[in-house]
Parts: C-alpha cells; structure tokens; sequence
C-alpha cells in the first residue's frame, strides 16, 4: 500500500479521503475536524500545542482532558489565512518520557508509522506532523523541537523541517520541556511552504519574554533562493563517525551539483561538543510544567510535574517502556539559581554557539551543512533546516540540515531554499 502523496498540495477534499483511507494504519493524525471544500490553507498541529476545540494531549493519558484556547503561534496562523483542523501524533510528553521508546510512540497516539516505508523509524517526536505532511494529510504542520524533534522526523519522512531561533515564535500555550531550548517550528514538502508558515507563526508576544528578539517585520518568502551570487557553505565532517559510501556519494553529488549554481561546498573537520542537554532540560522541564498547568490545567489533569510523575507510576502497567526520564528529571534541583544548572546552562548554549561560530569561520562560510542532527542549533538556540538529500537502497533517507548563526534565519531559509533546488537536479 503506498502513503506518501506526491502531488501539488491536496485540496480538502483529497486530505480528508486520505486521512479517512490511511490514518488509522500510520496513526498521523490524533484529533480532527474535516476542513471545509473551500479551505485555502489546512495546517495540522502537533498534539503538545494548544487549539481552541481541541485537547492538547502531548500523547499522554495523564493530560487527555487537558483544554485551552489558541496559543499565541496558533492565533497567528489563524491571522494569516491558516486553517489549523487537528492534531498530529507525537512521541509522548515529546519524548521525555523513556529513553527505551521507539520515536513516534504514545499511548494515546500508539506507533507512528512512516510512510516511507513501514519498517523504518519515523523519528521524533514531531513524528505526526512529519507523516501527515508526507502522507498528504495537510498543507503543512506545525513541529517542536527542543533537541532535534522537527529536523529528525522530517529527514526520517523525506520532509522539509524548519526550527527557527528561540524567541521567534512564541511558546505561549505549548506544553514545555525547556524555556531555554523549546520553540514551534515549520514542517512542509518545500522550503517556500514551510517557510510561509514559519512567518505566519512569528512574532513577539507579551507573554514570552524570549520574542523580544523577534522583528517587528519577518520576511521569509520574498524572492527565496533566488540571489545568483557566489555563495560558500561548509560540510562538518564530525570526528565521532564516518560517512559510509551511500553518504560519502551523496555528498559528492551534492558538491558537484552545487558548483554549477555557484556554490561551494568545502569540508570541515568538527568535534563533538558536551552540551548538558540532560541537566538543563531535567531543570526546567519540572518549574515550566508547572507553571504551564498552573494556567491551563484543571480539575481532571495532574497539578504539578511531580503529580504527572506520580500518575506515570499508579499506572505503570501501561507503560510498556517505562518512564526513566520523568522519574531521572526529579534527581535534579528545579531551583533556577542552582550552581549545577547555571553552569550547565551557561557551558551548553556557550559551547554550542561557539562550536558554530568557530566552524563557519574556519570555513569562511555563510551557513554549515551537517549529515542528520547534530545539536548545535538545538542548544545554540539558533536556526536550521532540514533537506532530505538522497534515498538508500533500503528506502531509508539521507537528510541534511543546513545551519547559520543565532537570528540568522532568513538566510539560512534562503540557503536552503537553494540547496532544495539543487538537490532536485542530482540524479
């Protein structure tokens, strides 16, 4: 049976035949309500944001009677023109759960099956968002990440993911791991579409003091990709593992094709950096989660983090992969102030930032390429976009993402938006 949708983007009418023929065997979709014929822009939202009508669940058991109105990057989109019509599946809590989970799995969403191919991973934990924008489900839809969870699925799912710099889009109304680290991001079947969304969503909202940063006036979609100027961009080639042949090759054709549209593509050796990804996220997820229910919560959903993990545990028996992460996250302090997580917070977005500062200097480069996650954006709090790049013989993808400094996001869209065409010439 074939899933993936490889058409112009699918009218109303052809997403809501598909999500009735298909969702129930590749679980993209948790929550829907048929858009209209005449919808212009159906986007599905990935199940830890809030939506008026909607619950906003995170996959979870604990949260499934958890209501609230739009949250902020929500209400933009409805601004723009955007039909948000359901939510997508995810791993559970975002995969903050247990590190025994495979990707895509939730107890309320079950496994989420990649349309690629049903045997391979989908990757998380915007694993919904990815299948339902590969299986034709959508337009587009909305992502998080806080540590690879809209670049993963979207390269697993031969997608294109977008996670801006933090503070572009308002985390107001999403259910948290890290104020530090989390932000909304874009996920399409082109650059341009995703990119249309990402600005829709952005802007600086009173409610998270991380917008501040954000431009009074985004502009993602004006003439993207189309600058002929001679551009220069590095490859991290990572001292922690080898490129086998089918990457090596694929990287070859990219940097051959590349320098037909002026594009250079240079290698540079990178090490691997310690980013105390655990003990800043272990920190803030136990404060945030608070806080977040505190406002949204209610009388049928847990009060605190500590009463989630205690649900977890009263209903062990469902929750085939346990819950080492939830039940690791309380061997931390959530004081703020703590030494241990201040520098950890202080050493990890430090170390990030530099490793790519120093890379696209070393370089002379505009913007690095890296084969799959690598977390420098994720902790470095900045940009990059996710490519699918070449197929392996087992079907399985080979994806880049191509990454800039903090607040450069329109240049690296752009970037992207270049490498996408090039990428569509390699045979």
């Amino acid at each position: 049976m074939e899933f993936l949708y490889k058409g112009t983007l699918p009218n109303p009418a052809t997403i809501n035949e598909r999500i009735r023929r298909f969702n129930h065997i590749i679980h993209a979709v948790s929550q829907w309500r048929e858009p209209p014929l005449d919808a212009q822009w159906p986007v599905l939202v990935k199940d830890n944001i809030d939506v008026s009508g909607l619950r906003a669940t995170s996959g979870s058991y604990a949260l499934k009677e958890l209501k609230a109105v739009d949250a902020f990057c929500v209400k933009k989109l409805r601004e723009k023109g955007g039909l948000p019509f359901g939510k997508t599946s995810m791993s559970e809590l975002a995969g903050y759960l247990s590190s025994k989970m495979p990707p895509g799995y939730s107890e309320l969403g079950g496994q989420g099956i990649n349309p690629i191919d049903p045997t391979l991973s989908p990757g998380g934990s915007s694993s919904g968002s990815a299948i339902a924008v590969a299986a034709g489900f959508c337009h587009s839809a909305i992502g998080t990440e806080t540590h690879g969870s809209i670049v993963i699925p979207s390269i697993a799912c031969g997608i294109v993911g977008i996670k801006p710099s933090v503070g572009i889009v308002s985390r107001n109304g999403v259910i948290p791991i890290s104020h530090s680290l989390d932000t909304p991001g874009a996920m399409a079947h082109s650059v341009a579409d995703a990119a249309k969304l990402l600005e829709a969503m952005a802007g600086a909202d009173p409610e998270d003091e991380a917008t501040e940063v954000c431009p009074t006036s985004l502009d993602l979609h004006t003439a993207l990709g189309e600058g002929k100027e001679p551009l220069r961009l590095a490859i991290a080639v990572p001292d922690y593992r080898a490129f086998d042949d089918q990457e090596r090759n694929a990287i070859n054709k990219l940097i051959a094709q590349a320098k037909k549209h002026k594009i250079e593509i240079v290698e540079v050796q990178t090490k691997s950096i310690e980013t105390y990804y655990r003990a800043i996220s272990s920190t803030e997820i136990q404060g945030d989660f608070d806080r977040y229910l505190a406002k949204y919560g209610n009388g049928k959903t847990p009060g605190t983090f500590r009463d989630l993990v205690k649900m977890y545990e009263m209903r062990a028996q469902h929750h085939p992969y346990g819950f080492d992460r939830l039940l690791g996250a309380l061997q931390f302090s959530p004081d703020l102030e703590n030494p241990v997580y201040r520098n950890a917070l202080e050493k990890g977005v430090g170390n990030a930032t530099a490793a790519i500062e120093n890379t696209l200097k070393v370089a002379d480069a505009e913007a690095i390429l890296c084969l799959g996650f690598t977390p420098w954006w994720a902790v470095g709090r900045a940009p990059y976009v996710a490519l699918p790049l070449m197929q392996r013989p087992n079907h399985a993808m080979i994806g880049i993402t191509v990454g800039a400094a903090r607040l450069e996001d329109r240049k690296v869209i752009d970037i992207a938006a270049k490498l996408e065409k090039v990428i569509s010439e390699m045979s």
